[in-house]
């Protein structure tokens, strides 16, 4: 059981420290997904559960929830016109509870903190428990993170990160941005990251797809620079294209942005 708990502790920091990677439009800010072949030809995965929980442990952010009911929606559907069986979410939640009243919470909202040994072991005896009960082969988390990403300062202004292509969003109405406008200021966007796992604990995939921005040019004022959108996450293309970004090569996405294998 002890060497259970660390092997998958170390796979799950692992999983959740972001790296972008240089690898079309070819975009070299795809992410460096890690998939193990080897596991998933020995032992095909064919029925999931997805996870109601973040695999980091820590709670996604407020703004931010309304949409991850959409984007679960959106990776279930995903899933499933790709082969894939999703066992009813109930699986997953009632073990998740009962593993945190043997334990506890390990959560401090008061500092943001995450426990790492408590959040370790009712992980891994929530997916003993799932081992014991269920009939799945693996569980299946999607996180929405929020992280900085920048504009460029070249004609179009792009932000580019985890894949994804973005042009500025515009926030309220105005006559125009101006000319010494600081576009390369960090602002904040949302990525999805995904993360796969066995019912032993052993990481199968994990990768991550950029989804959209969730600050605009404040056209009312543009010397203020950039304020939050009204609205966040709304674009289904914007989140098709995230997901399949999250999901390659599990999933292989048409007209990846990044290098193929052997090319």
């Amino acid at each position: 059981m002890r060497k259970f708990l660390v092997t998958f502790f170390v796979a799950a920091v692992v999983a959740v420290v972001a790296t972008a990677c240089s690898t079309v439009s070819y975009n070299p800010t795809v992410y460096q997904y890690h998939i193990d072949n080897e596991a998933l030809a020995q032992r095909p995965v064919k029925k999931l559960v997805l996870a109601s929980v973040n695999v980091s442990g820590e709670p996604t952010r407020s703004m931010l929830r309304d949409g991850t009911v959409k984007i679960d929606a959106m990776v279930s559907d995903y899933l499933t016109d790709h082969g894939y069986q999703l066992a009813p979410a109930y699986l997953f939640e009632n073990a998740w509870k009962q593993a945190l009243y043997t334990y506890g919470d390990f959560y401090d909202p008061t500092t943001g903190k995450v426990d790492r040994r408590v959040w370790l072991a009712v992980m891994s005896t929530t997916l003993g428990l799932l081992k014991q009960s269920a009939d799945i082969d693996a569980v299946i988390f999607t996180d929405v993170i929020e992280h900085e990403v920048q504009h460029s300062a070249g004609m179009n202004h792009y932000a580019r990160w985890y894949g994804v292509t973005r042009k500025p969003a515009l926030q309220g109405a105005g006559s125009g941005v101006p000319t010494d406008f600081n576009w390369t200021q960090p602002i904040k966007a949302a990525s999805l990251a995904v993360t796969l796992y066995d019912l032993e604990g052993k990481p199968l995939f994990s990768s991550r797809g950029g989804l959209d921005t969730l600050y605009g040019v404040n056209m009312r004022n543009p010397d203020s620079g950039f304020i939050r959108r009204k609205q966040l996450l709304k674009s289904e293309s914007n989140l098709k294209e995230g997901i399949q970004l999250a999901l390659h090569p599990l999933i292989p996405m048409k007209r990846y942005p990044g290098k193929q294998e052997g090319k």
